[in-house]
């Protein structure tokens, strides 16, 4: 009797303990992917004030943040509207010079803007590189890359005699000269005061707190999708994609960002199918839907007569 006493006993207890398992619900998996999805997209957009700071950084007198953030807003518009830097660059320079700076003045804010944020993005990566585990174990074909490079030889070619032709002739040598100089000086005087402390925590901040939202966003997208990737990784994988953007003549990175954000999710140890779906939804919310509302600050721009 003892015996089968203790074996009720011992079956009482195991059945009391597999009462008190709870089994999760898909409804619940659900709802905690619905709320990851919602704070990746917000953060996604949260890079448009950290650009806002960093522009700011790199004007030499105080601007209106206002504006500043709109003129971010509308560049999301731009950039999938008319994907070339030449875009971006031409309304950078019309904005400020609305604000009253010189032509080589508001090339130069736009500039030391750009160079800052490369020397951030650089600066993080070999540091990640150098004092982590992290490697850089992947590459994208670019079988596109000739064609580009026979046309960007053909620009500069054209360039180059365009250049000789006009310094042959005496009136537009005179003023090709003239505008260089001037171009100088303003870029001189943009650039004499960024040893301010304020310029240069909204400058190299900002761009810091550019790249760590990107990532913290494609994280969450990757969270959401059942899947965990380390900060460092996140880090490394956008900045190694940014770098790599900008130096392919790819209009808006289209293509190549989608390519390289997924051979690293994967290469971090994420399922190739929910890694490029995860950068599907990254990429929308950072550069496919932005202009949904970057139109209405474009125009808002305009009508201001800021643009």
């Amino acid at each position: 009797m003892g015996a089968i006493g203790q074996r009720v006993d011992l079956h009482a207890h195991t059945a009391s303990g597999l009462q008190r398992l709870k089994r999760v619900s898909w409804r619940s998996v659900l709802q905690v992917a619905l709320l990851l999805l919602a704070l990746a997209f917000v953060v996604a957009q949260a890079p448009r004030i950290t650009q806002t700071l960093s522009t700011l950084g790199a004007a030499p007198r105080p601007v209106p943040a206002r504006p500043v953030y709109l003129l971010q807003l509308a560049q999301g518009y731009v950039g999938l509207a008319v994907p070339t830097s030449a875009a971006r660059v031409a309304m950078n320079v019309r904005f400020f010079q609305k604000q009253g700076f010189s032509s080589g003045a508001a090339l130069a804010i736009g500039g030391l803007d750009s160079f800052s944020g490369f020397l951030v993005e650089a600066t993080l990566l070999l540091g990640l590189l150098a004092f982590t585990p992290q490697t850089l174990h992947f590459d994208l074909d670019a079988p596109s890359l000739p064609e580009w490079r026979t046309v960007l030889l053909v620009l500069v070619v054209l360039a180059v005699v365009l250049g000789v032709v006009s310094m042959l002739l005496p009136d537009r040598r005179r003023q090709l000269v003239e505008w260089a100089q001037n171009l100088v000086a303003d870029g001189r005087d943009t650039v004499r005061n960024l040893g301010s402390p304020r310029r240069l925590v909204l400058l190299l901040g900002g761009n810091l707190g550019s790249i760590l939202l990107f990532s913290w966003a494609l994280g969450l997208f990757a969270a959401a999708l059942g899947t965990s990737v380390s900060f460092s990784d996140l880090v490394v994988i956008t900045i190694s994609v940014s770098l790599l953007a900008g130096l392919l003549p790819v209009p808006g990175g289209i293509g190549v960002v989608e390519t390289g954000l997924t051979l690293g999710l994967v290469a971090a140890g994420m399922p190739e199918g929910a890694a490029f779906a995860a950068v599907i939804l990254y990429r929308l919310a950072t550069f496919y839907i932005p202009p949904l509302w970057g139109f209405p600050a474009f125009r808002h721009l305009e009508r201001r007569d800021l643009l």
